[in-house]
């Protein structure tokens, strides 16, 4: 089997497989991806507090 041939069946079994893909609708893209940024943003600001009590313990902790 040449390059071609196998370039060639390698494009079909792509675009079979793409086919197959059960692919997530609009409104559930757009709805998890709010979910996402949501989750993101709550985590960054739970971190960023922590953050900032554990930092202010330890400079209490070495000052005394």
């Amino acid at each position: 089997m040449n390059a071609m041939m196998r370039v060639r069946n390698y494009v079909t079994n792509v675009r079979t497989e793409i086919g197959r893909v059960n692919w997530p609708s609009r409104k559930e893209v757009v709805s998890l991806t709010v979910l996402i940024i949501f989750l993101a943003v709550v985590l960054g600001i739970y971190l960023g507090l922590a953050d900032l009590i554990i930092t202010q313990i330890l400079r209490l902790l070495l000052r005394g």
